[in-house]
């Protein structure tokens, strides 16, 4: 039952980590500093690393940030759990986590300038009965791979594309399980590119990485891999 309500949710929106419990709000910080991501020098933005921790339902004030971040959010509880992204003025932005049960991945916020105006992140609304923890982080801390093997995991994952990566690369994804599967490429500045996949269930296939994808957005809760072929 818990299965497919996971995949029912995932549809629906179509669309990896911490510690535990503590007092919601509380260790937040904000900094500014310069990076480079596959080969791109980037700088962080404005408050891009704040933390949370927290039981049960919540309204996080965060401190606004208009350029997209990655969110690292794990939960202990045994019953529904989720995360929306809002503005200060409550207007919904996504939802970051929909799930039932214990919970680690890890999100790509998209922020900024877009085709419904400019979307700043202000405050995270967080449904739950257990604990969890937030990390709001810069793109620089997205998982590294060097493209020279596959890359494995379980889970929402981001991870850079690998310095080198030609537009006509090969992208061979693989998922092993019922659940929901999606994986998407975004730019250097964290703007969606491209949908490769979206599925349930067992899936192999391959599509190229394309010009403009530095990041790479794996949505699941099975178990998957990325293979670069050149």
């Amino acid at each position: 039952m818990h299965n497919s309500l996971k995949i029912a949710v995932a549809f629906l929106v179509t669309f990896g980590i911490t510690g535990l419990a503590g007092v919601a709000n509380a260790g937040q910080t904000a900094s500014s500093s310069a990076a480079t991501v596959s080969g791109i020098s980037t700088k962080a933005p404005k408050n891009s690393s704040q933390t949370f921790t927290g039981t049960g339902d919540d309204v996080i004030d965060v401190l606004p940030i208009s350029e997209s971040v990655i969110i690292a959010i794990t939960h202990d509880g045994e019953s529904y759990f989720s995360v929306k992204s809002k503005t200060a003025n409550d207007e919904y932005l996504d939802l970051l986590v929909s799930n039932i049960g214990p919970y680690s991945g890890t999100r790509l916020q998209e922020l900024g300038s877009s085709y419904s105006g400019k979307k700043v992140l202000g405050l995270l609304d967080v449904s739950a009965e257990g604990n969890w923890t937030i990390s709001i982080m810069p793109l620089s801390k997205a998982t590294s791979w060097n493209g020279k093997k596959a890359i494995t995991g379980t889970g929402d994952a981001v991870i850079k594309v690998p310095a080198g990566t030609k537009a006509g690369n090969k992208l061979v994804m693989t998922h092993a399980g019922e659940n929901y599967f999606s994986v998407k490429t975004y730019t250097s500045k964290g703007k969606y590119d491209s949908l490769k996949v979206t599925t349930a269930g067992v899936y192999s296939g391959k599509k190229t990485f394309g010009g403009k994808a530095k990041f790479i957005v794996v949505s699941a809760s099975d178990e998957w891999s990325l293979t670069r072929k050149k």
